[in-house]
């Protein structure tokens, strides 16, 4: 842990008791410091290196005016400042919160800061010259067109041209086009267009000469559009067009690809109602807010971007699919801006798309894909840190609250205020709340969670902004689900919650949980998921051994959505033909090189399906549990036979069990219904007994 100096402003005595709790806090490799009016007068305390530790990462403990120290400290050419918001943690903590836990908790927020590092990871590049195109069913946006034209390149698609008076200066098409989808991303967007109209507005000239020669009138002279209804197709308005060749009615209702580098979409539902949008995106609807603010985004999205990339992708223990057989979807099913995508025996991620939820790092059972940019031994490292300042501080009941950036600066503090008990006796939560933010609520997962409880949290929140829930709520609750059946299983209850913003009391509420009493885990972050969930199931496993006298020798049954379990094999009807343990990624199936016997090693089990799918005797079946102790990475045989001998030679080619299952379907078709004891015989005395016996049928002998 590198060393740090923690600024803790008075704040014209509104700081005060953050100030006065942190001067006896006890923080390896941090030094609190006092610095009253700290963004105003007292800023230079702050910039003078003298008051700092020499190589240490410099703190302040207040965020309302980062602005003015980055400014300042900018223009001083000085270390960076870093941030934590010390003084609003304070405000949101339940009331029952005493002194100590108050220490302990600033203590612990502190810790998890200050310990929290990551290295750069990859960029991904995104190019804009500044095509916009406008998706509209109507005129409504023509005069929001034109403002944004005279920055931009500019389309207005339009479904419905008629009411349309086109602008004397054109700077902007108007294209009769209804937009049916779209595909693509910042820079690189493709709208599957449908021709609405013959008039091709791109090709017009706008000279009037077809308005003239029609001679039903049915083209408007404001939107040169062609009301079919009336329109004999006489062709009067082709010729007077000439060599133009603006009018075509043979490609009515044609699909073509349209390219631009931003979409803003007045329709509704939307053309990404089905996802999260991309990068260069906007969906207004008909809101003039939001085109407003669209128009102002777009004019600020030319040039090159660059965006983190934000996953790791191992393919070699990937559980997607074998042989053509499909086996783990979870990291599809679980993505909301689809850029994940199936390619044969691996996956496919889109680097433009992603934009870093981490839900598919959350619900992989192989850690296959994992989150790049804040990974799990970096988040787990800093949690250790702060349980541990927790808990050397005299902390009691400690609650992790993981939330994403999207909810506002000070929510739990407006929390607290919103949740306020009627009167004073009404009881409240006695635990201490520990905000950590997040790249998004859903980019840590079970491994993060329950190595948190093994290092001493008593409980785990997950706090979802409205957008987060309305994607991501259904992947987390089946994933929270499975950890507390275990939870539970082994006594330690249900200590993993999903909250969406509009249930914030609840963090305030009293609860009936205990705390956890768990020795603090020691072991360090292994950087294989499964090693992760591993480590921390057997050190809680192991406190429930130690104080509630429980035993596990029973598997514990869980959700299907857990990546833990069994396969059950039916005896009657698997012939050993080891094709599932070919299939299987994680090494779970292993077959015998010294006899037919089929061998199941549990630990390594992801309940990817593969093995079911890829079975050709439907044998096998899924049985999602956990099974603790020894005997899980223990090689045990679910199904095993006798070889069979070749009945000319005594050489072993099959199992007693293939060869009689063979024998009984087989014997009876007229191939082998005189010689069906060939069946019993290896590949080469089968050969050599058709070429030797004196009645066999030869192809010479067929006759017409």
């Amino acid at each position: 842990m590198t060393n740090s100096d923690v600024f803790v402003c008075g704040c014209q005595g509104s700081g005060e008791m953050v100030d006065k709790a942190l001067q006896n806090a006890k923080v390896d490799g941090i030094r609190f410091l006092s610095a009253q009016r700290a963004c105003r007068d007292g800023i230079t305390t702050i910039l003078d290196s003298k008051n700092k530790t020499s190589g240490a990462r410099c703190f302040v403990g207040c965020t309302q005016e980062q602005a003015v120290f980055e400014s300042v400290a900018e223009g001083a050419a000085v270390q960076n400042i870093e941030f934590v918001n010390l003084r609003g943690l304070m405000r949101g903590q339940p009331s029952a919160q005493s002194s100590l836990d108050a220490v302990a908790t600033l203590a612990a927020l502190a810790a998890y800061e200050t310990d929290f590092q990551v290295e750069p990871v990859p960029a991904v590049l995104f190019k804009s010259q500044g095509r916009v195109a406008i998706v509209a069913k109507n005129d409504k946006q023509l005069h929001h067109a034109q403002t944004l034209a005279n920055n931009l390149t500019v389309d207005l698609l339009t479904a419905d041209p008629t009411g349309v008076v086109l602008p004397s200066k054109r700077n902007l098409n108007v294209l009769a086009l209804g937009v049916e989808s779209a595909e693509g991303y910042l820079g690189a967007f493709s709208l599957s267009t449908r021709k609405i109209n013959p008039v091709d507005m791109e090709m017009c000239t706008r000279c009037g000469a077809c308005v003239d020669a029609c001679p039903t009138g049915s083209i408007s002279k404001d939107s040169f559009t062609i009301d079919l209804n009336s329109c004999d197709q006489s062709g009067a308005c082709i010729k007077a067009c000439g060599e133009f060749k603006a009018i075509s009615f043979g490609d009515m209702n044609s699909v073509s690809a349209r390219e631009y580098d931003m979409v803003i979409d007045c329709t509704m539902p939307g053309l990404f109602a089905d996802r999260q949008a991309p990068l260069g995106y906007w969906h207004v609807g008909d809101s003039e807010q939001l085109m407003l603010e669209a128009m102002l985004d777009a004019v600020q999205t030319v040039g090159e971007f660059e965006k983190p990339k934000f996953f790791e992708y191992k393919q070699g223990i990937c559980a997607h699919s074998r042989s053509n057989k499909d086996g783990c979807n979870n990291c599809i099913d679980a993505c909301s801006t689809k850029a994940i995508k199936s390619a044969g025996e691996k996956i496919e991620v889109n680097p433009h798309l992603c934009l870093g939820c981490g839900a598919c790092t959350t619900v992989c059972p192989t850690g296959a894909i994992q989150f790049a940019l804040s990974p799990a031994t970096i988040q787990g490292r800093a949690v250790k840190t702060a349980v541990k300042a927790f808990r050397a501080n005299q902390g009691k009941k400690l609650e992790l609250v993981f939330h994403g950036p999207e909810l506002e600066h000070n929510w739990l503090e407006a929390a607290k205020k919103a949740s306020k008990p009627a009167s004073s006796k009404t009881p409240v939560s006695d635990f201490s709340l520990l905000p950590l933010e997040l790249n998004h609520s859903a980019s840590v997962g079970p491994d993060l969670w329950l190595s948190a409880l093994a290092f001493g949290a008593d409980r785990i929140t997950i706090m979802q902004s409205a957008v987060e829930a309305s994607h991501y709520s259904e992947p987390l609750s089946a994933q929270v689900e499975w950890v507390n059946t275990l939870l539970e299983s082994i006594g330690l209850q249900r200590r993993v919650r999903l909250l969406h913003i509009g249930q914030t009391e609840q963090l305030f509420e009293p609860s009936q949980l205990n705390a956890t009493g768990v020795l603090p885990a020691s072991f360090e972050m292994s950087s294989n998921k499964r090693t992760r969930m591993e480590f921390a199931v057997d050190h809680l496993a192991e406190h429930a051994q130690k104080h509630a006298s429980l035993s596990f020798a029973e598997p514990i049954a869980l959700p299907a959505a857990a990546p833990f379990g069994a396969v059950m094999v039916n005896k009657d009807k698997c012939t050993l033909c080891m094709s599932c343990t070919s299939a299987c990624p994680a090494s779970a199936l292993i077959d015998n090189p010294e006899m037919p016997q089929l061998r199941f090693i549990e630990r390594n089990c992801v309940q990817c399906g593969l093995c079911v799918e890829t079975c050709p005797e439907n044998a096998m079946e899924l049985v999602p549990q956990l099974l603790l102790g020894p005997a899980a990475r223990e090689k045990r045989v679910l199904n095993e036979s006798q070889p069979f001998h070749c009945i000319s030679c005594g050489k072993a080619f099959g199992t007693k069990h293939m060869i009689d299952n063979m024998f009984a379907k087989l014997s009876a078709h007229s191939m082998f219904e005189r010689n069906a004891n060939r069946l019993k015989m290896c590949a080469d005395c089968r050969v050599t007994d058709m070429y030797s016996a004196k009645d066999e049928m030869t192809i010479f002998e067929v006759k017409k």
